[in-house]
């Protein structure tokens, strides 16, 4: 009897930053190494219009993959709850739905080998345990930030102020030290009520398989040594180490389409400006699709941006209502009187949204101001594009102590105590990285990390290596004797 072909669960968290990774991670798993891959979603994790880009292009695509979409869910006082609080209980009231999907995929074939979800879906791990299917996280972040949540329990028993507070640098293993106040807000704050909910994902964390993370190894070697190696103490009560596969960059291999006829015009219109710039000569801005600059600080980047004489395209995004959603900005309300005008032969301004991926391997771009997401992030490492570093939110400090810092490919724009970033600061960081020492410096170390990201996917690369050995054990677990599978009776 031949070997089964293993099949994998995949389910996701909510926003565009997950649901990405979690998409290229399914159809390379089917594309590279022919696995059967069933994507489980709720409607409330991702817009329509995004969900719909996903399937269509899958489907035309012809790789095994499945959709499974669950059904909404809602929770009284959404409207005052922190981000972190109200996914998570999305998530928790979700349960039931991925229980009912898990028991169904198990009454077919071919067999679910494992389930892989993400770090906050916490609450489906015990789930996927209980009906016997092995679960893994796919970790969308760093080794950096994986190695300081596996840490996370130990260090909340240890030091009982919050981080924020502390006068000394929390020590993680991998990692030099590193300042309270640089770590996720979240964890910062034992008032914060989403501080609960990381101590729950990150003691839940040890209790699965194995986890799969979003880098490679030549990116942060010392930090995976110290996870393979077991350096960091678990304080929980599981009673396992996870195997970890650095499998990544895990990055999109081409831009979403939107099925919107004015997006995709503002689309062709960004990339016909760019053919018409000089090589290396543009300044893309953009702070990621969950991001939005309150309107003091949009004032002073734009005359920053201004006053450097560089081109730039800047993607400049509204804040909406919905986590979810992609809102139109109304330029002239938010930009500076006049700016358009004054700037409209060497800049363009685009509302809402670009095509990251085109403008970042365009021959026209030579920079990139970032909030440092780890998505935009990778996407520029794969693409060779140095970074003026400007985090705003979640682990985005952190990522900016190893662009920096570490593996020195981007400069810092340097801020005020509450993240404000002035203009003469905006002035002087696009000018170092554009025209400056330091900017040749950093651009020279980005193209040598460029080969490195490139050479890790390929076959007998170490991202390669670390993805066939998981899928290996995934094989392995579909041929098993105490397979979780059930086969239909014939």
């Amino acid at each position: 009897m031949g070997s089964r072909k293993p099949r994998v669960a995949i389910f996701p968290s909510a926003g565009l930053g997950h649901l990405i990774p979690f998409a290229e991670l399914a159809i390379r798993l089917s594309d590279h190494h022919g696995l059967s891959v069933s994507f489980i979603s709720c409607k409330w994790m991702f817009s329509p219009r995004l969900m719909a880009s996903y399937s269509e292009r899958i489907a035309s695509s012809g790789l095994d993959i499945t959709f499974v979409q669950l059904p909404e869910v809602e929770i009284d006082g959404a409207e005052h709850m922190k981000i972190e609080t109200h996914i998570s209980k999305l998530l928790e009231k979700s349960k039931d739905s991925v229980v009912s999907a898990l028991r169904s995929l198990l009454d077919s074939a071919p067999p679910i080998s494992a389930f892989i979800t993400d770090f906050s879906c916490s609450t489906m791990f015990d789930v996927a345990a209980e009906l016997g299917i092995p679960t893994y996280v796919f970790f969308t972040s760093t080794a950096s930030l994986l190695s300081f949540m596996l840490s996370f329990p130990k260090l909340v028993s240890e030091i009982p102020i919050s981080f924020k507070d502390t006068e000394f640098p929390i020590e993680i293993p991998g990692l030099p030290p590193i300042a309270g106040t640089d770590l996720p807000p979240p964890v910062q704050d034992r008032s914060n009520e989403a501080f609960y909910w990381a101590v729950q994902h990150c003691s839940c964390l040890w209790k699965v398989r194995g986890i799969l993370i979003n880098t490679f190894e030549e990116l942060e070697p010392e930090t995976i040594k110290a996870l393979v190696e077991g350096k960091i103490s678990n304080t929980t009560e599981a009673d396992r180490v996870p195997r970890f596969y650095p499998v990544g960059p895990v990055i999109s291999s081409s831009p979403l389409e939107y099925n919107d006829k004015h997006v995709e015009d503002g689309r062709a219109d960004c990339l016909k400006w760019l053919d018409n710039q000089p090589p290396s000569s543009v300044l893309f801005v953009s702070f990621g699709s969950g991001a939005s600059l309150p309107s003091a600080q949009v004032t002073e980047l734009a005359v920053g941006l201004e006053a450097s004489g560089h081109r730039f395209l800047w993607v400049l995004r509204s804040l909406s209502s919905s986590f979810l959603s992609i809102e139109e900005t109304e330029l002239s309300q938010v930009l500076p009187e006049g700016f358009e005008n004054r700037t409209r032969d060497r800049g363009l301004v685009v509302a809402s949204w670009a095509p990251q991926i085109p403008v970042l391997s365009h021959p026209s771009t030579g920079g990139f101001i970032s909030h440092c997401g780890w998505n935009s992030t990778l996407e520029s490492i794969s693409h060779g594009m140095p970074i003026i570093c400007w985090p705003l939110f979640a682990e985005q400090r952190m990522n900016r102590i190893l662009l920096v810092n570490k593996l020195k490919v981007g400069i810092a724009a340097k801020m005020e105590s509450d993240g404000f970033v002035g203009r003469e600061e905006v002035e002087r960081a696009v000018r170092e990285l554009m025209e400056g020492g330091d900017g040749r410096r950093v651009r020279a170390r980005m193209r040598e990390l460029k080969v490195k990201a490139v050479s890790a996917l390929e076959e007998g690369g170490s991202s390669y290596k670390a993805m066939a050995a998981a899928v290996s054990e995934w094989t392995t677990n579909a041929n098993a004797e105490n397979s979780v599978a059930i086969i239909p009776h014939i």
